[in-house]
């Protein structure tokens, strides 16, 4: 799904569901590129799209990109300088950045004192789990399917478990730590600014997945899967267009904000049996709803 940065559609493509998302990267935005007669394209995607295969894809086809880092997976000379206080410069009190140049690409690493606060307290809230949990049952298969906690856990003899402290401070380390590989030139903070702008696709998907509820698909032909997706395309176009006017001339108000004032326009009708006539009584319009007529240019009479 394309937008732009106000989360207005532009355009989208699909892809049959056996298709592992990586090797969709490169047609999407040939096709983009191609078809809006793009001639610069910065991609900016979550760490998920990072693998060597993707960027040097990329590369080749001489399109900038700023894909999230795992930080904790990179080569050890990498980490120690990434955790070194003495790299980073302060942008903003309690917000520094750092750029380490690596192998003709970039990373930039960012730390928040925001997000170091939060990620002390989910590590908090996950040890008070296993705290509780291990004062039930310190037996090994307990734990076979805690995700979240194997990190912070380690065998004591060949069958108890204990809580890995070590791994607990190693952890700490990365405390409000977030990164980005690049090829770009921008400078660090434009960088993690376009970075940042990756939310607007995910709000998009968020709109289509629960305020339109795209999925579940219960079609199986190609040509009704087409239709599915091309209906909701349109409706989601119509959501975000209105939303973007409302935003534009009155409010933020989200889509299912919008809908609800909407649904509250209503007109009760009684009828005559006597006179066998039928008669509307309109509701009395709240703030909300009268801006958004007006907006769309809308007449509503509440005269009965």
């Amino acid at each position: 799904l394309a937008v732009t940065e106000e989360g207005l559609p532009v355009d989208y493509k699909l892809f049959s569901g056996n298709t592992f998302e990586g090797n969709t990267l490169i047609p999407a935005i040939s096709k983009i590129r191609k078809k809006y007669d793009i001639e610069k394209v910065i991609f900016v995607a979550d760490s998920a799209m990072l693998s060597a295969k993707n960027t040097a894809a990329l590369e080749d086809a001489g399109i900038s990109y700023i894909v999230g880092a795992r930080l904790k997976s990179l080569e050890g000379a990498l980490k120690d300088k990434i955790l070194d206080d003495k790299n980073y410069k302060e942008i903003s009190p309690g917000y520094s950045i750092c750029a380490i140049k690596e192998a003709g690409r970039r990373i930039i690493s960012s730390y928040s004192q925001k997000r170091a606060a939060k990620d002390v307290h989910d590590r908090e809230v996950a040890l008070d789990k296993l705290l509780k949990k291990l004062s039930k049952s310190k037996s090994p298969k307990s734990y076979l399917g805690a995700y979240g906690y194997r990190k912070y856990l380690k065998l004591e003899g060949a069958s108890a478990i204990a809580i890995d402290t070590e791994k607990i401070k190693a952890d700490a380390r990365w405390d409000g730590l977030h990164g980005v590989i690049t090829n770009s030139k921008l400078p660090p903070d434009k960088i993690l600014e376009k970075y940042n702008d990756l939310w607007n696709v995910e709000a998009a998907f968020r709109v289509t997945k629960h305020d339109l509820a795209v999925r579940p698909v219960y079609h199986w032909k190609p040509r009704r899967i087409k239709a599915h997706i091309g209906i909701c395309f349109a409706a989601y176009g119509l959501v975000k267009h209105l939303e973007y006017r409302v935003r534009l001339q009155y409010k933020k108000l989200s889509p299912e904000k919008i809908r609800q004032t909407l649904m509250k326009v209503q007109t009760s009708i009684l009828y005559d049996k006597k006179k066998k006539i039928r008669y509307g009584l309109p509701s009395k319009m709240k703030r909300d709803a009268r801006k958004i007529y007006n907006i769309l240019n809308l007449k509503r009479s509440i005269t009965p």
